[in-house]
């Protein structure tokens, strides 16, 4: 993506009431973050890395959990900023580049959740805790210390 916008801009979003744009891993790769399924992809180059973000494994498994855990901690350090793409207010992707690139929190759908918060499920139902935040239980404090909170 190259940031630019045709000009002159066709008619339909001049007069759009609304316009959705929905975007996935592939608008962070401009800002150093690794693709997926791409060629070069993280899960192409190792389909195991897939696991911790996979809801059954996720779920099944707690070393998987605990990876999952770990690899979210790792990439809220990364050295990454937002390019053009990512005033989008609709994604797929887990980095939390939209909210940096000037989007509310409040606006910005996260279709698969964020690296930024931990969701706990235990049997008594679901609670969210934010990763640095505090919490209750096994499942917080086993989040917390595998993102080194």
């Amino acid at each position: 993506m190259t940031g630019a916008v045709p000009e002159p801009l066709p008619d339909r979003l001049i007069e759009a009431r609304r316009i959705v744009v929905l975007t996935g891993a592939g608008i962070s790769t401009e800002s150093g973050i690794p693709d997926y399924r791409g060629p070069n992809g993280v899960w192409t180059k190792d389909p195991d890395a897939e696991k911790p973000v996979t809801l059954t494994y996720y779920v099944s498994d707690p070393h998987i959990r605990r990876r999952a855990w770990q690899m979210r901690r790792d990439h809220r350090t990364g050295d990454f900023a937002p390019d053009a793409g990512h005033r989008a207010l609709l994604t797929q992707n887990v980095d939390g580049l939209h909210q940096q690139a000037g989007s509310s929190s409040d606006v910005v759908l996260e279709l698969h959740g964020t690296i930024h918060e931990v969701t706990c499920r235990p049997p008594a139902g679901a609670r969210r805790e934010l990763a640095s935040g505090g919490g209750r239980g096994s499942c917080d404090r086993s989040a917390r210390s595998a993102l080194g909170s």
